[in-house]
């Protein structure tokens, strides 16, 4: 009888270099992230991410015991599922520790970096899309899947920042020349610069933008931006 849907399991070797995996011949397999707010290849289940990552635990039985105390929250939340996908820009938090991360990146790499105090608490999301539903409201939805009923003055491309685990909008970041913006793609992949300006293309080709950093100006995709503001480390 044939195999029926995804594997539980990834090979360790062929994992994506830039989830932070920091032994990557240790064990032969990783479990596989469930489907959720992120892609597969974007992030890490919760096991993988307490084992393999910040290694508070040795094995994944050890990381299952400490989500079933209620040892791991994920944007104010607590986690249950070993294989709940973690990504970027999720609020992690370990309350026995009394340790919060935001998943960020460093060069090319996801990676966890400790935050305190009101950054604990804040999630920036990027708008995915957007559109109208009935009674003429806007129906936002992020890059995490999130969906939030919003007014038009929010654009796709732009980022809101929310309050976690209230899930209350902040403060709204639009996408345009002057934004300081994280890239999450390409070969500029982990670069904070500023936006100079958005280059439309004819036809189908993707929308550009030139953008200056610390190393010179350079030209990246439009949706490989996230803005940030200037709290954001």
């Amino acid at each position: 009888m044939s195999k029926k849907g995804g594997s539980r399991h990834t090979v360790r070797m062929r994992a994506s270099k830039h989830v932070g995996i920091v032994e990557r011949k240790a064990v032969k397999w990783l479990l596989s992230p469930s489907p959720g707010p992120h892609r597969k290849f974007e992030g890490v289940s919760a096991g993988v991410f307490l084992r393999d990552v910040i290694r508070r635990a040795g094995t994944i039985h050890e990381a299952k015991k400490i989500l079933q105390t209620g040892g791991f929250l994920v944007d104010g939340k607590k986690i249950t599922d070993i294989k709940f996908p973690i990504g970027l820009m999720d609020i992690v938090s370990e309350p026995s520790m009394k340790k919060t991360y935001r998943m960020s990146l460093s060069g090319p790499n996801l990676v966890q970096k400790e935050v305190s105090g009101a950054a604990a608490s804040r999630k920036y999301l990027r708008v995915a899309k957007k559109h109208t539903v009935k009674g003429g409201k806007t129906n936002i939805t992020f890059h995490d899947g999130r969906n939030y009923l919003g007014d038009n003055q929010i654009k796709t491309g732009d980022t809101c920042i929310f309050s976690v685990p209230a899930f209350k909008m902040e403060k709204h970041l639009k996408l345009a020349p002057g934004a300081r913006c994280l890239v999450v793609d390409g070969k500029h992949r982990g670069e904070v610069a500023k936006l100079e300006k958005i280059i439309e293309r004819p036809g189908s080709h993707e929308a550009e933008a030139l953008l200056s950093g610390p190393q010179g100006e350079f030209v990246t995709i439009v949706k490989y931006l996230f803005v940030v503001d200037e709290e954001f480390a």
